[in-house]
């Protein structure tokens, strides 16, 4: 008989970047400023005034590549997850490259940076290291998220978790 063990976790984040158009609303979108260009065009064309068809033309390419790159790198992402174990954050990149960075529950603190411009920076610091977490979120959404870890952290530390609460004490040493 095998035993098996249940880890609890305390907190699990999957963070996305934000994306305005999936890649269907995107093709619509380019195919109807496609449609204008070319109404657009046949009037140019008629006036005499060929060399804009060119440009028009490379304006709706460069649109159909902005909105492909948007998309690709819209299949990054980031995910926080606390276990009774550690505090893992995994980081998978756009070209789906993943990342993992481990840091012990008791000794790891949120930091949130506050700029000038109003703007908020998160960092999960643990001796020594800092890494930044949701570099594509807004700022609103960074601070929520800080505020999300931050909570889970004092969870953490505050249940009865076997690592919870320092060290023993002296006098109970004998």
């Amino acid at each position: 008989m095998r035993a098996s063990s249940v880890a609890i976790v305390l907190l699990d984040l999957t963070l996305t970047p934000n994306r305005s158009l999936d890649r269907r609303h995107a093709r619509w979108l380019i195919g109807a400023v496609g449609a204008i260009f070319f109404l657009g065009g046949l009037r140019f064309l008629a006036l005499g005034a060929w060399p804009i068809l060119p440009f028009m033309a490379a304006d709706v390419a460069l649109l159909w590549w902005a909105f492909r790159a948007s998309n690709a790198a819209g299949r990054g992402h980031e995910r926080v997850v606390l276990d009774a174990d550690a505090l893992t954050l995994h980081r998978v990149s756009a070209q789906g490259a993943t990342r993992r960075f481990g840091f012990e529950p008791l000794w790891t603190r949120v930091q949130v940076e506050e700029t000038p411009l109003g703007d908020a920076h998160v960092f999960l610091a643990a001796r020594g290291r800092r890494v930044r977490v949701g570099s594509f979120l807004s700022a609103p959404e960074r601070r929520e998220v800080g505020e999300a870890i931050s909570a889970a952290l004092a969870r953490y530390r505050d249940s009865g978790s076997p690592y919870a609460g320092g060290n023993p004490s002296t006098s109970s040493i004998v």
